[in-house]
């Protein structure tokens, strides 16, 4: 396992450690599952829709997905994208030719994303089962001739422990949906798949001006400075320590509030820490810590930042949106993603993304652990 697969590993358990906070204060179960296997790693929503990725941190020149939505009548997907062109005719697996009827797939050039614009994937079930079949047991995965050096190539070495494992995860294990361990119960035995939960955002309120957002920040600061000291950890020493430091804003959140976020250092050279404060926008500007209503990944018992720290954090007042951005590199194709949204009365976790492997996927393309319904 890759220094980066092992870090993010930890990162995952404590995105994990959020949805079962949130079942514990009383919303619905949350099924976030988080595994990796080998070359292959494996992501479940909250509602249990599956991915297994397959990718090569080392050799990032084909990247493959393999989705399965819960319930007895699940859709299905397998996608792969590669550097270089490549046709579905070209596709083997142990070197041995699996071919895949153009009618039943597609291909295309995705000029909207970063990486792997090449793209081929199959929603037809018989395709995807026949796959499943071809490749669970095989090796590897490969376009081009077996025995060129530059083919595009991934290892499928942990992809039959990741298919047992969305079995488990959506109760297939023993039926004849099952990827891998079939038994003789029917389809109708599976559990249903759940519904999304959904949340709407409040209607923005007017914006502040230059004058309030200086007033904001200087205010809340002043009521904060010992957070900022201590979110800093000594790392930080800047020249003016009276002052707001670098990257500390102000924006309207309603017609009577407005959200602070105080710049307090980075956690790495590419992962920037702010504090986050809900502050009344008329004098005395009476101000309180952001509440999430869970852990944010930081404040924890071996993390010394305050509770309401979020790392490469902004908001969105259009869109009532705020979204952390944890990145283990600087590039950003790893990590992970939450956004939360402002209902008028409280944040409530609207979506997260999370990317074990580092080899050069963006966030458009990463799983998802957490997902939500727009109202």
């Amino acid at each position: 396992m890759s220094l980066s697969r092992r870090f993010l590993r930890g990162l995952a358990c404590a995105l994990c450690a959020i949805s079962s906070t949130l079942a514990a204060a009383g919303s619905k179960s949350d099924q976030s599952y988080v595994r990796d296997f080998k070359s292959w790693e494996v992501v479940c929503d909250n509602v249990k829709r599956c991915v297994a990725e397959g990718a090569d941190d080392n050799d990032p020149s084909l990247v493959a997905w393999l989705w399965r939505d819960a319930g007895p009548d699940d859709l299905v997907k397998l996608q792969v994208a590669a550097d270089k062109p490549f046709s579905a005719d070209q596709m083997r697996l142990d070197g041995r030719p699996f071919r895949i009827d153009p009618s039943k797939s597609k291909a295309w050039h995705d000029e909207n994303v970063q990486t792997y614009p090449y793209r081929l994937a199959t929603e037809d079930a018989s395709v995807v089962a026949a796959w499943v079949e071809a490749a669970r047991d095989a090796g590897t995965m490969s376009f081009g001739a077996p025995a060129a050096t530059d083919a595009p190539r991934i290892s499928l070495a942990g992809l039959s422990a990741a298919l047992l494992a969305i079995d488990d995860v959506q109760g297939r294990v023993g039926t004849v949906t099952a990827w891998r361990r079939k038994g003789a119960a029917p389809t109708s035995s599976v559990p249903a798949a759940m519904t999304l939960p959904i949340v709407g955002p409040a209607k923005p309120g007017p914006d502040l001006s230059t004058a309030e957002q200086r007033r904001l920040v200087n205010a809340t600061y002043a009521r904060f400075r010992a957070d900022v000291d201590r979110c800093d950890g000594g790392l930080d020493d800047p020249d003016d320590k009276n002052a707001p430091r670098q990257g500390s804003a102000a924006v309207a959140l309603s017609a009577s509030e407005a959200l602070v976020s105080l710049g307090c250092g980075d956690s790495t050279a590419y992962n920037d820490t702010s504090l986050w404060c809900r502050v009344n926008r008329q004098t005395p500007f009476s101000a309180k810590r952001l509440d999430l209503g869970e852990n944010t990944g930081v404040g924890n018992n071996d993390d010394p930042r305050p509770r309401n720290a979020l790392t490469g954090a902004g908001y969105d007042s259009s869109r009532g949106e705020l979204v952390s951005f944890e990145r283990v590199r600087s590039v950003g194709d790893c990590g992970a993603s939450t956004t939360w949204i402002f209902d008028g009365a409280k944040f409530v976790l609207a979506e997260k993304r999370f990317q074990g492997a580092c080899s050069g996927l963006f966030m458009d393309d990463w799983p998802w652990l957490y997902r939500t319904k727009i109202r």
